[in-house]
């Protein structure tokens, strides 16, 4: 940790290396480092796709690659609807660990509509979860109890289950279902506080859900759906960022941060007999957290983060969450090889720094990311080089007295007098397309692409290591690649 005090406060990720395994044949769709080592130590990190799931580590030193230390093969098939036996294929991934030894614990689910445990060490299946009547789409772990569960279905239906050995004849703790989704769950995500989890589908909407009792041996969790702002897209993706929400749909070429409106996740929790219900078909919007009044305004839409090609099924974006004096940053990939990072705290410091009429010119106060645009000399690096000279002893002959030399002379002294000039007009009008946060229906530029590159394929989805060095992309085809910040 301490190397990073002497690096780049602003630095983002860069490509590393890059894998395509041989042989896959399927996208791998799920990756997540383990969580529960001190940031920087092991960041051990599994990715799945297909009926394949790999455990890997960093490279340990700068002439080194990736090391897989435990590649698993699922050679179990279930039969289709018609009967037909059918290969897994794993969605998504979260890690738990032993309730008794502390072993690293790996939750896979997909197209089989179960959830499998496997001990990371040893590669082995502990458990199987049952019950879900339809594909498993993605799955979540409580930040704060590594042995809470939730898992989102085809079925319409989120489940909560119970991780303790306590339950293991009856490790289905909640069914959240009714009043919630009216088609597949594609996405969900808790609280840092694990009092609320948020959940996004294919029908539009976003439902938030508290939990209003403590999980125990004998006391279920209660649910309840206390908003749904409506999205008029398709498979819709969802995160917190603190108490704001980020929601990224198919169809939608951006991701879109939004609060709902007097939402406190410091507040005490809404009662169960508050929660709106479905029955005003008038109102697709609706919130325990506002007044019933038609009028009011049930949610804010606060930014849009613009992400080019990327309308197509089933790509995550991930957030950093930051800490420990680091800046949380947004990441999102595409069908083009890229890979677009947002730091959320230049933001903040790019806004303030403009405030009240703050001078963005003066070197003194600009924050250090804010680099203005300064003319170069074209004819060679720095002014210099032989193709410089060249034009220098040109401009000195004889042969060029003629207008079109002199126009041609002319114009090199330009460049010269160019060369080193900041072009403030230019450099303000870049930095406003991706730092302005007053104009939230303008998509904000990331603020660096990295191309994977050699491997043409479609990113699915982005983890993070706990301390914010490593990032690694998942996709199309087998492909993954290692990103890296604070580079030994």
């Amino acid at each position: 940790m301490a190397s990073r005090q002497h690096k780049p406060e602003w630095e983002l990720p860069s490509l590393r290396e890059s894998h395509q395994i041989p042989g896959i044949g399927k996208d791998f769709y799920g990756v997540q480092f383990y969580p529960y080592t001190e940031p920087g130590v092991d960041p051990v990190f599994a990715i799945v796709g297909g009926k394949h799931i790999l455990i890997c580590r960093p490279p340990a030193a700068e002439n080194t690659k990736i090391e897989v230390t435990q590649y698993c093969v699922d050679e179990e098939t279930n039969k289709d609807k018609n009967g037909d036996d059918q290969e897994e294929d794993y969605y998504t991934c979260v890690w738990t660990k032993d309730f008794e030894t502390g072993d690293p614990l790996l939750c896979v689910a997909g197209l089989n509509a179960t959830i499998k445990i496997i001990n990371a060490l040893t590669g082995k299946l502990l458990r199987t979860l049952s019950g879900h009547g339809g594909e498993i789409n993605d799955l979540v772990i409580s930040p704060t109890n590594p042995y809470i569960l939730a898992s989102a279905s085809n079925d319409l239906n989120v489940r909560i289950w119970s991780l303790d050995p306590a339950h293991v004849k009856q490790p289905c703790a909640a069914i959240l279902e009714g009043d919630g989704h009216r088609e597949a769950v594609m996405s969900l995500t808790f609280h840092a506080t694990s009092r609320y989890l948020l959940t996004g589908g294919v029908d539009h909407i976003i439902n938030l859900n508290s939990q209003t009792r403590t999980l125990a041996p004998t006391n279920q969790p209660e649910s309840t759906t206390l908003t749904s702002p409506l999205r008029k897209s398709t498979k819709t993706f969802v995160a917190f960022y603190g108490d704001l929400i980020l929601s990224k749909a198919a169809n939608e070429n951006c991701i879109v941060l939004w609060s709902i409106n007097n939402f406190n996740s410091t507040n005490p929790l809404p009662t169960r007999s508050s929660a709106p219900t479905t029955h005003d078909a008038q109102r697709d919007t609706r919130s325990v957290f506002t007044t019933s009044s038609a009028k009011s305004t049930q949610y804010t839409r606060l930014l849009q983060f613009s992400i080019p090609d990327s309308e197509i099924l089933f790509m995550r974006f991930s957030l950093f969450p930051g800490g420990l004096g680091m800046n949380p940053v947004l990441a999102f990939c595409n069908t083009g090889s890229k890979v677009f990072f947002w730091d959320m705290s230049r933001l903040e410091a790019y806004h303030d720094a403009t405030a009240d009429g703050g001078d963005i010119k003066d070197a003194n106060t600009r924050p250090a990311f804010l680099n203005p645009f300064q003319h170069r000399n074209r004819v060679g690096a720095g002014g210099g080089g032989a193709v410089a000279r060249l034009h220098m002893h040109r401009a000195a002959s004889p042969a060029d007295s003629s207008s079109t030399g002199g126009d041609e002379r002319e114009r090199e002294r330009e460049k010269e007098r160019e060369k080193g000039r900041i072009d403030w007009e230019k450099s303000i009008k870049g930095w406003v397309k991706k730092y302005e946060i007053n104009q939230p229906l303008e998509s904000l530029d990331a603020h660096k692409e990295e191309v994977v590159k050699g491997l043409g394929f479609t990113g699915r989805y982005i983890a993070w290591s706990r301390d914010g060095q490593w990032c690694v992309v998942v996709g199309s085809a087998g492909v993954f690649a290692l990103l890296q910040r604070w580079g030994r």
